[in-house]
């Protein structure tokens, strides 16, 4: 395979990997927006670690891939698992303690977080090792073709609007102090209209990322002119 097919394959590994990140944050809003459960204090330095570790990938994607990205997307998901790995100890010194929040799939939040945070460390730890897409002339997908660029613009506005959602949450929960060992559930928006406000979510990143694409072809047009 040629360095710029590796590169390619590189590019396309982590606009996969942002739209994982981005899931299982949507997962976590909905269950905050939609079914009305709150976040306790750890469940959001699992969210700001996944946001962390988005820092990685979205930095190869604008400025081209470089081994230290994946190295702050390593540290922040070993900040995250450090957390998640206190949450499950603390269920679990507790007898009868059923734990906190739903399961899925047999696991509370907090462990598929953990799970989550182990995977993307390995996975990072294997693209570290992987040296060609390093090696290649990349200066990220502003120069790309334009659906690499909107897929790519996409996942990024998608993450940073997460960011803004989530940081403008916190305040109602825990205002200018501690957030509560076990806050109290809100009213939510309820399942189906909180999937929808994910998918708005998303939507509204697309749009953004389509009019980031085409300001910047007819930007090139008028330069070229």
């Amino acid at each position: 395979m040629t360095e710029s097919r590796e590169l390619k394959l590189a590019r396309l590994i982590n606009i996969v990997a942002l739209f994982a990140l981005i899931g299982v944050l949507a997962g976590s809003l909905h269950l905050q927006f939609g079914i009305g459960e709150e976040p306790c204090p750890l469940c959001l330095v699992h969210r700001s670690a996944m946001i962390g570790l988005a820092i990685g990938p979205l930095m190869n994607l604008l400025w081209g891939m470089k081994p230290a990205h994946y190295a702050l997307s390593i540290l922040a998901a070993v900040v995250g698992a450090a957390a998640s790995t206190r949450q499950i100890l603390l269920h679990i010194a507790t007898p009868g303690d059923p734990g906190y929040g739903p399961e899925v799939a047999g696991f509370h939040l907090y462990t598929w977080a953990l799970i989550t945070f182990v995977v993307a460390i390995v996975g990072c730890a294997i693209l570290l090792l992987w040296d060609k897409p390093f090696r290649a002339a990349d200066s990220g997908v502003l120069h790309q073709r334009r659906g690499l660029r909107i897929a790519a613009f996409t996942a990024i506005i998608w993450i940073t609007l997460d960011l803004v959602v989530i940081g403008i949450s916190v305040l109602p929960e825990c205002g200018l102090g501690m957030c509560p060992d076990n806050p109290t559930d809100i009213d939510g928006v309820g399942d189906v209209a909180g999937w929808g406000l994910m998918i708005a979510i998303g939507l509204l990143a697309l749009s953004l990322a389509i009019a980031v694409v085409m300001n910047r072809r007819w930007t090139t047009r008028e330069d070229a002119s």
